[in-house]
Formats: structure tokens, sequence, C-alpha cells
């Protein structure tokens, strides 16, 4: 797990003491620290710190390199060093490399970053006519000025010169278009994609873990890593009393898998609410009742020995999984749902995957799921509408995921199980408003008091 941190600036501003201050803001995704002043140009500085102290800086004849993540195919060690070796090929050569990154160039006078075209890790850039800076978290950039904060877009690559900023679109998901074929034929197409994803996503490890919630996406996720032959444990977390965990043990039995679960009390609510708004940084209800659950997932799994979690998440955009796609199927069309399917697909990294990694990062777990897949994700648009969400109020949705869970042997009553959201199963969001109820305040206003104390804390609650 790595923090990068990067400045361009002019000759009066030391570039070292600014990119110093930033990685000490993100002490808690790692304090083994290096920077780096660029030999060409003295202006740009980079950083980079890590819990696992795998990765760091690496530098060349070509440049300087700061990199945060994996490429599946060559593991977590490897990964830095193929960095740089891609950039030599060109940035749309790593664009097009499976994995979940983000990276910083200095060369020939630019500053350069890009994330995976999936926005599996976060980068944000602030930028001036004096300085631009780059960091993986916005709270960096907070500590260093009144500047604005702006998301770097996946599949992009931005360059920084003495002169301007500029940005780049090298992927960005085609929008769908249908193609003509049977269920048995998607289905069948879906599942050998899927099979193909997990071997590349846990390529580089022999064990994982799985957030397990016995729901369909979980459920198909554990049983693709399980026939890997991979030493496959489910963890499951929430609060005492909530419904999903009083039925995750008897599906692990009908898996086969061994399964860890643990509770929390809802009087110890609170110290985690404050910990994830102070992580994702973003007093949102629903995100913040996501994230809690994935940081206990990720924490117990870390305890239990493992360092890549898997997730079932990205299924719901791809196959119509959320209750509002039926709606607006029956309320505005197939051409207002297909819109709506492609637009939460090209939202998920803000919406979904930066705060997932923000939740899970410091416990020193990967999150990975095999739905981020560049070619799941192009199979998954050219399927026919009808074969994911049907009309007249379907409370069923995701067909053809169900159809291939079917195919890979799930067993029945997970195939057919009906999707009870992550925040409600874990009973996460309701506590949350029964907490901001007790203050007589709305959920929102509960979120937003709590994060004007916590926005300029320096180390994590």
């Amino acid at each position: 797990m790595t923090a990068l941190a990067a400045a361009y600036t002019n000759e009066a501003q030391d570039g070292e003491a600014i990119v110093r201050v930033m990685l000490s803001s993100m002490q808690h995704r790692g304090r083994e620290a290096s920077i780096v002043r660029d030999e060409e140009n003295p202006n740009i500085t980079l950083g980079s710190a890590g819990i696992l102290n795998q990765q760091g800086i690496l530098q060349s004849n070509h440049g300087t390199i700061a990199f945060d993540g994996t490429f599946y195919k060559h593991g977590k060690r490897r990964s830095a060093h193929t960095a740089l070796q891609q950039s030599l090929k060109g940035f749309t050569s790593i664009a097009s490399i499976p994995g979940a990154f983000s990276l910083l160039y200095a060369r020939k006078n630019k500053l350069q970053a890009i994330r995976d075209p999936n926005g599996l890790k976060p980068l944000y850039y602030s930028h001036n006519d004096s300085l631009t800076i780059i960091a993986s978290e916005r709270k960096a950039l907070h500590r260093i000025g009144d500047m604005q904060v702006v998301r770097i877009l996946p599949g992009h690559l931005y360059t920084v010169t003495k002169q301007q900023l500029s940005k780049k679109c090298l992927f960005k998901p085609q929008h769908p278009v249908e193609k003509r074929m049977t269920m048995e034929q998607a289905s069948t197409t879906l599942k050998r994609l899927l099979i193909k994803s997990t071997q590349l996503i846990t390529n580089d490890v022999k064990r994982v873990a799985v957030a397990f919630s016995g729901g369909l996406d979980s459920a198909i996720t554990a049983l693709l890593a399980k026939r890997r032959n991979l030493d496959v444990e489910l963890i499951s977390t929430g609060l005492t009393g909530s419904q999903e965990l009083q039925t995750v043990e008897s599906f692990a039995q009908e898996l086969n898998l061994p399964i860890s679960v643990e509770t929390y009390e809802p009087d110890i609510l609170e110290q985690y609410v404050r910990r994830i708004l102070w992580l994702i940084e973003e007093p949102d209800l629903m995100k913040v009742s996501i994230a809690i659950p994935l940081h206990w997932a990720a924490t117990l799994a870390s305890r239990r020995g493992h360092s890549v979690l898997l997730c079932g998440q990205g299924s719901d955009e791809l196959y119509g999984g959320y209750s509002r796609y039926a709606r607006i199927l029956d309320n505005e069309g197939p051409r207002a749902l297909t819109t709506e399917l492609y637009r939460s697909l090209v939202q998920s990294p803000q919406v979904n995957y930066e705060h997932d990694e923000q939740a899970t990062n410091p416990t020193g777990i990967e999150l990975r799921t095999p739905f981020a897949n560049l070619d799941v994700i192009h199979f998954s648009l050219q399927i026919p509408l009808k074969f994911k969400v049907k009309k007249g109020n379907d409370i069923i949705r995701k067909w053809v995921l169900r159809e291939t869970a079917r195919k890979t042997g799930l067993p029945e009553n997970l195939v057919w199980r009906r999707k009870k959201a992550i925040q409600h199963g874990t009973g996460v969001e309701n506590a949350i408003r029964k907490l901001a109820r007790t203050q007589h305040l709305t959920p929102d206003d509960y979120l937003w008091n709590m994060y004007r104390t916590l926005r300029n804390q320096e180390t994590m609650p």
C-alpha cells in the first residue's frame, strides 16, 4: 500500500518540503517515505511512502517513476519496474495492462500522472500559475493551501510543464451497443470471461479472502476463486443482529468454504463513522455506510494473514442490480435505462472504487474484483438489456449473471437470492440514522457536522 505525492514548483518554492508535508498527511498509507528531486528539472519532486516498502521510487536514465498498485500479470514486486519499462513504449501501453494502479513519472522536464482505466486507485491534483501538486488523497493537497482539488480521471494521461497542465484520454469504455445473442451464448461467454478475470487478479497469490455477504456477487466471486484451487476464506462483518450475518455461515457451508465472522456493537459505530469520514473525505450517508463494513472486512482479513480481499463490486452497474434500474425501465423505457447503466459504469470510480480503496488501504489489504476487467466490461456492454432487467417491477434483476452463476455451479438458493445492499444488510446505514436522531439531526447534517471537526485532523481517528 502506497501514498504518492508530487510537486512542480517555481524556483522560489521548496518542492521537497511540499512533498514531505503531503506524505506526512498520508501516513496511514505508509511511513517508509522516499523523496526524489528530478535530476533534469529540480522544480519537479516525486514522493512515495509505503506500508510494505516494496515499491517506492525507481530511477533510470530515462526518468523517475513513483508507482502505487499492481499489474496483475506481474505481481506487486515487479509492477513498478514494469511500469517504468512500459512508459518507454508509451503511456497507451501502460493503460492497456490489466491492474489497479496510479503512477507519477518525471522525464524530459515533464511531470506526468496516470490512473488505471477502471479508476481502482485514486489520484488528485491542484494547479495554479506557480504550483502543481498531485497526491493519492485530497487531504494531502488541502495541507498545502487553499487550491481547488480536482480528480485525475481514470485512463487519462496528465502532463505538467512549466507553462501548462494538459490531459489526454487514453481509454474510456465504449458506449453500449447491443449484439444479437441468446441467453445461453451470453451466460457461456460471461462465465469464460469471469473465470479468466479471476485467474488474472489472483495470479500472484495462493490464498485470498472474500468479502462475503451471501449475495450473488460475493458468492460467485468466492466460487470462482475456489475453482482456481486457491486457499479461500470468506470474511463477513456487520453489526450485531444484522440480517446479513444471520445467514452467511449456512451459505458458507453450502459452498464448502471456511468463514470468519466478526460483529460490532452499535455503541462503537460512531468511532468508525469518524474514521471513515476522515479516510474518504465525503460526508455522504450511502458512501460512509458502504465503506464502514468494507473497512471492517479488510481489517479482519488482515488479521487473518491475507494480503488480498476479493469482492463483487462493479457487478450491479454492469447487469442492472439496483432497484432504481427497474423503475427507470418501467417509467422511462429501455433507452433511458441503457443510458443510466453506462453513466453508472463511467462514474463507478468516484462513486464506488475510490472510497473502497481509501477505506481498505490503511489495513494493508488490496481490494480486487473480477468485474473490473476490461474484457468483462466490453462484453457486458454488448449483452441485450432484456437479459439484465425485465419490465414489470423486476425484483430479481441481473438475470444473465444469475444464469452464469448457475452454470458455474452456485447453489440454487444463492443464484436466486434477492439483492440486499451492503449498507442495509450489515445494519450500518440504519444505525447511522439512529445516531443522527439522538442528536435531533438529519443523517446529512450529522455527517457534515462530524466531518467539519475532522477535516483538519492530521492523523487517522
